[in-house]
């Protein structure tokens, strides 16, 4: 019997002893549950992101275009700094009055005759060439000489009678030359000539008169002798 005592108080104590526990346990894990926070909690914050500063778009630049001048048909070259010839001017009925129409259509229109055709192709007496339209000395005799090409060739002009114009004619770029005196169309001029000058003045004959040397030596007057 006492034995039995004993025992109903011992599991009467242990079960105390558990049940003390048991809520000495819970309220700490109320207390701690219930328990004010005492500071906040810092959220993360984002990075801004880096501004990268860009250019403004650039608008396309318009490119200057080059204005190329219309190239006209004839146009003049350089010309030596010498004093031009007085020029002589006529009208378009003057010309055909004092030309014929051969030589019309050559000196005032630019023409050519047919080669090997011109009466001053194998001419090769003394004397002087000149301009059919108004009598200008051109070539002297000397400077004549036989190109083959089927129209009067000179390697040298007097000094100051031809004036050079670059000739677009024909789809070919050609020197043209002129009487500086009254614009009569004589010909071109080339680079294929023979020593001292490697040029080669092509003349239509109709473009010409001549005058013979003895007629000249008439013309000048003999020189009066010294007292």
């Amino acid at each position: 019997m006492k034995f039995q005592v004993c025992s109903l108080v011992m599991i009467g104590l242990v079960a105390g002893c558990g049940t003390k526990q048991t809520t000495s346990t819970e309220s700490a894990t109320a207390g701690e549950s219930t328990k004010p926070a005492t500071g906040t909690v810092e959220q993360p914050q984002e990075k801004p992101e880096p501004v990268i500063a860009t250019a403004p778009a650039q608008q396309p630049v318009a490119q200057p275009v080059a204005k190329i001048a219309p190239q006209t048909q004839f146009e003049p070259t350089t010309q030596p700094k010498t004093k031009s010839p007085e020029k002589i001017v006529k009208t378009d009925a003057e010309w055909r009055a004092i030309l014929s129409p051969e030589e019309y259509r050559i000196l005032r229109q630019k023409g050519t005759e047919r080669a090997f055709t011109g009466k001053y192709d194998h001419h090769f007496k003394e004397g002087t060439y000149t301009c059919k339209g108004c009598g200008t000395a051109l070539f002297d005799s000397t400077t004549k000489y036989n190109s083959g090409c089927g129209w009067p060739a000179f390697f040298k002009a007097k000094e100051n009678t031809i004036a050079e114009t670059i000739d677009r004619s024909y789809g070919m770029i050609r020197t043209e030359i002129t009487c500086k005196k009254c614009d009569g169309h004589l010909g071109h001029v080339f680079d294929d000539g023979p020593n001292p000058t490697g040029v080669r003045y092509c003349v239509n004959s109709a473009s010409m008169g001549f005058i013979p040397a003895a007629d000249e030596k008439q013309a000048k007057p003999a020189p009066k002798p010294n007292k």
